[in-house]
């Protein structure tokens, strides 16, 4: 039986008809947003270009009639390149938009709170940190880790890391080398025009036993490019080569070749995702919360997947603690069966926004929170510390 067979008979229902029935009564009185300047350790180049040496990041803390607090993030980034969201856009929707539909209102479920903007289009950053910060008042309320609310299956997560695309392949054999010295059990590698099949045969050469997977972000423009070489390495997948929305270009080029193509970008909607696989536009799909604007819509793409045999594994953008820990309690779904994208924030920021954080095992995983509420206690001087704009809601205001 295949590993996504099995995560079929350990979700009867599915994980987002689990979650939805999920009742934790929840009043919000009173919410604030924050604007956040995260420098970053070092810049990561990907086929979009070098990422800013600084990361603007929003944060939304929720506090209910009970006093009780959770925390969501909206892990943006600074250009429109991977999504169309940006920071301005994701604080005008929460703060013009999304924040006031829920303050003073009250919700017998967290489901109920996700279907009171469930017609605003778009806006999935905002959405993902409202949606995680009512599920961490919800975890506290009821006192029970968000994996167990949610169905999770597993203790830990088995992690990889991805690699960014170096000046030289000496420096991504540096870098691969200190990672899996770590504990880091499989290779991604960025590439993109110009830097794909000799860095993947560089690594291959120098690491034989780690499983290695590529991703192009979109990179390439048509179907003709290093595909065919690539499909001799023997690669996990090839995430994302072309465009978003070429899904029929992506399904003629799945058609040609023996490796599994991976949907990042182009498993943007539950509808959309459902489109890419019957048209076979990829074998494998990459979830990420923020990308898909939530997590119980992040569920409804898991069952889509485990109905259909098809693979899954959890992306990350970059998040501190606070988004870190709703990605770990996600991956420990049963559909949930490769390698997550889940580095330690220290790989990224010199602190995290959570205390204690978490980081990867000898063995190559990282253990699911068992804390009710947001996983990972957040240290609101930390928040404090890194604004660089704040905005505060109640009915009064």
């Amino acid at each position: 039986m295949s590993d996504v067979a099995t995560a079929r008979e350990l979700a009867p229902g599915g994980a987002r008809a689990r979650a939805e029935a999920v009742e934790a009564p929840i009043k919000v009185e009173r919410a604030e947003v924050f604007m956040l300047r995260l420098p970053l350790i070092r810049a990561f180049r990907t086929a979009y270009g070098p990422s800013s040496t600084v990361k603007r990041a929003i944060v939304v803390r929720l506090e209910d009639s009970d006093g009780v607090v959770g925390w969501g993030e909206a892990p943006i980034s600074e250009r429109p390149l991977y999504g169309i969201d940006t920071p301005e856009g994701t604080w005008s929707a929460l703060t013009d938009l999304l924040v006031p539909m829920v303050v003073d209102e009250s919700f017998e479920r967290p489901g109920d709170a996700v279907r009171s903007w469930s017609a605003i289009l778009g806006q999935h950053y905002a959405k993902v940190a409202l949606e995680s910060a009512i599920w961490a008042i919800a975890s506290t309320r009821l006192d029970t880790p968000l994996a167990t609310l949610w169905g999770g299956v597993r203790a830990e997560v088995p992690v990889g890391e991805s690699y960014a695309i170096y000046d030289t392949i000496e420096t991504l054999l540096r870098e691969v080398g200190a990672r899996t010295a770590e504990g880091f059990a499989r290779v991604k590698l960025k590439i993109a025009p110009g830097w794909d099949v000799a860095a993947v045969r560089a690594v291959q050469e120098e690491f034989p036993d780690l499983p290695v997977s590529v991703d192009a972000n979109c990179g390439y423009d048509q179907v003709a490019g290093p595909w065919q070489e690539l499909d001799e390495l023997g690669l996990i997948m090839i995430e994302q080569p072309l465009a978003g929305d070429a899904l029929v270009e992506m399904a003629r080029l799945q058609s040609s070749l023996r490796t599994p193509l991976c949907l990042d970008e182009s498993a943007s909607t539950l509808n959309t995702t459902r489109t890419a696989l019957q048209l076979d536009a990829g074998r494998i799909v990459n979830i990420k919360p923020p990308r898909l604007g939530g997590l119980l819509s992040s569920m409804s793409v898991h069952d889509l997947c485990v109905e259909h045999d098809v693979p899954v594994w959890c992306g990350g953008m970059l998040e501190t603690g606070i988004g870190r820990a709703f990605n770990l309690a996600i991956a420990a779904l049963p559909g949930f069966t490769m390698h997550a994208d889940m580095s330690p924030a220290r790989m990224f920021y010199e602190r995290d926004l959570v205390e204690p954080t978490f980081d990867v095992s000898p063995n190559g995983h990282i253990p699911v929170p068992t804390r009710a509420g947001n996983g990972f206690p957040v240290i609101e001087a930390r928040v404090n510390d890194c604004a660089i704009r704040r905005w505060a809601y109640d009915r009064g205001t």
